[in-house]
């Protein structure tokens, strides 16, 4: 039984680190904007695209078709000269303005560097539904690693268990865990 869990935790230990790597760097980064450099390179062009279009997201479709821009669609809105939208990818934001009387586009795409990247998808929204499928097998893989997690603690609990000799000092440092952690939530939310 114990080498079965100990197999387990291994395996799920091997899994989640690497999310958990990516989380803990995200992290540090908002805990210490100072420390990285955040910048994203801005580049910009200017084209022509058929004039009066009237549909907004088929634009916006044929745009990111047209140019390879890849990303999910955000923050479209009709304009009295034609429309304004966003296409973003994690660590990527391109700003489109379209002119439905002359055809006139405008692209800046903000590109942030590496570090960006990792903010960016510590901020991804999860299971929810997006029209970028690499954020939706994104949100897949953070929801196995969050499993692998659980499974971590859960079979590195119950091996710790199983071996009577070092419950003492295990049951020592989980109350010294518990105490700390409630110190500083007690000290955040009253403080």
């Amino acid at each position: 039984m114990y080498r079965t869990l100990r197999t387990i935790h291994l395996l799920a230990g091997a899994f989640a680190l690497p999310m958990l790597l990516m989380y803990a760097t995200s992290a540090v980064q908002m805990a210490h904007p100072g420390w990285f450099r955040l910048k994203p390179a801005v580049s910009e062009s200017r084209f022509t695209l058929p004039a009066g279009s009237n549909d907004g997201r088929r634009l916006a479709y044929n745009l990111m078709a047209a140019r390879n821009i890849s990303g999910e669609l955000q923050q479209l809105r009709s304009t009295a000269q034609g429309y304004e939208f966003r296409i973003v990818r994690p660590g990527t934001v391109h700003e489109i303005r379209y002119d439905h009387l002359t055809g006139a586009t405008h692209l800046q795409t903000l590109a942030s560097p590496f570090i960006g990247v990792l903010n960016r998808l510590h901020h991804a929204a999860g299971m929810a539904h997006h029209d970028y499928l690499p954020l939706t097998m994104w949100g897949v893989l953070v929801a196995l690693a969050s499993m692998a997690t659980v499974t971590l603690a859960g079979t590195g609990v119950w091996m710790w268990w199983l071996r009577r000799q070092q419950r003492r000092s295990g049951l020592i440092l989980v109350g010294a865990n518990l105490a700390f952690t409630l110190a500083v939530f007690l000290i955040l939310r009253l403080g």
